[in-house]
């Protein structure tokens, strides 16, 4: 299903990334990650959020490997330390935009 063949057939949307020092988070993202998960369980939106990079709201979805988030909850994948171990895994076939 991948277009390539080491990138699994989910997506990940960690609802708990450490932000970085003056990153906060929009009105609507506030509160803990298992909070903005059940948020988003409750509502069934998954909502965009401004980013330095882009001119339009952006969804972040991580293309990790099963390994892979696990490394990211231990170690996180950046400077900002582990991911919160909230978040929704989705099947990539069933992403909106395809």
């Amino acid at each position: 299903m991948s277009a390539h063949p080491d990138l699994p057939d989910t997506l990940v949307h960690f609802t708990g990334q450490p932000r970085g020092q003056n990153d906060e988070p929009p009105d609507f993202a506030c509160g803990s990650a298992e909070e903005r998960m059940v948020n988003i369980l409750h509502s069934g939106v998954l909502r965009g959020a401004p980013d330095y990079w882009a001119d339009a709201l952006v969804i972040c979805f991580s293309e990790a490997t099963e390994a892979g988030r696990r490394v990211m909850l231990r170690d996180g994948g950046g400077t900002r330390g582990p991911h919160e171990p909230w978040g929704l895994v989705l099947d990539r076939r069933m992403a909106p935009w395809r």
